[in-house]
């Protein structure tokens, strides 16, 4: 299991009482005894893409902390009220520029590599896209390019450089397509 580091929620977000510690069900969670709200934790999701062509694999180069300077494939947080396939083609979209015309899914970890989100769960697809590649916020990635398989620049998400090792093997591309991973 994942360690995630929760809230530290002193006051209750709702009527500003001190908030109290209870063993709820067996875990604690912080609770307000004057207007009975809990703190249920939750973990957010994010949706990555792995997308290939001719050997190649499309990586963006981060602007921004975390792993700032460094590769990795289209992704990004699913908003509240999306699927993870939804985040994933607007990510897609408006990172890089290309339609998503089929995405299939190969793997979910759950990670604390990201201090935004600890704990958070990460969504893998395989995705087939068409139209040309384009930096659509140059905030958020300094560059998007193709790369060989062979000779990947430095990737900064742990999960991302484990994925490009396994494209790397032999039979990498053939398990990661069928979701055997």
């Amino acid at each position: 299991m994942t360690k995630i580091i929760e809230s530290n929620y002193i006051f209750c977000p709702y009527c500003s009482s001190r908030l109290t510690t209870l063993k709820i069900d067996g875990v604690q969670k912080k609770v307000c005894t004057y207007c009975n709200w809990t703190h249920h934790p939750s973990v957010g999701q994010a949706s990555v893409g792995l997308i290939f062509r001719k050997n190649k694999v499309l990586l963006v180069k981060r602007n921004r902390e975390p792993h700032k300077n460094t590769w990795g494939f289209p992704a990004g947080f699913v908003e509240y009220g999306e699927s993870p396939i939804d985040a994933l083609k607007r990510e897609i979209r408006q990172e890089v520029g290309l339609i998503v015309k089929k995405a299939t899914f190969i793997k979910f970890i759950q990670s604390n590599e990201d201090p935004r989100s600890p704990g958070h769960f990460l969504f893998f697809y395989w995705v087939t896209t068409q139209g040309k590649i384009k930096n659509n916020d140059p905030k958020e990635n300094q560059e998007i390019a193709w790369f060989n398989i062979k000779n990947p620049p430095e990737i900064g998400w742990p999960s991302h450089k484990k994925l490009f090792q396994i494209l790397q093997t032999k039979t990498g591309i053939t398990k990661i397509k069928r979701g055997k991973i």
